[in-house]
């Protein structure tokens, strides 16, 4: 049984084009919030994201990766979805289920 009750779970959907950040947003704020004890890089396999033999060796997200943490008694739920073309299935379902959607824009 979870110790949080629906009203207390918050699903954030991370979506953008590939290569636009959206694993190393995940990163950064599960390391920020105390859910890692580092920060992983993609190009180094060491995300918590991206853990699928594929997605290692390819060096992008194909499934969407799943990342909890609690903030001031909230859990959230980070979805960090594929943004290439061939996996925009997994996005499009993210977004489904998610309360709210946070776009990355590849500024480069």
């Amino acid at each position: 049984m979870s110790r949080f009750s629906p009203s207390d779970i918050r699903n954030f959907a991370l979506v953008g084009q590939g290569g636009s950040g959206k694993t190393m947003i995940t990163e950064r704020l599960l390391f920020r919030a105390g859910a890692s004890q580092r920060v992983g890089r993609v190009e180094d396999g060491t995300t918590v994201s991206d853990y699928l033999d594929e997605e290692i060796k390819r060096h992008i997200s194909t499934s969407i990766g799943l990342c909890e943490f609690d903030y001031k008694g909230v859990r959230l739920n980070l979805l960090d979805t594929p943004g290439y073309a061939d996996f925009m299935t997994e996005a499009q379902e993210a977004v489904r289920v998610a309360d709210a959607a946070f776009l990355a824009i590849n500024a480069g």
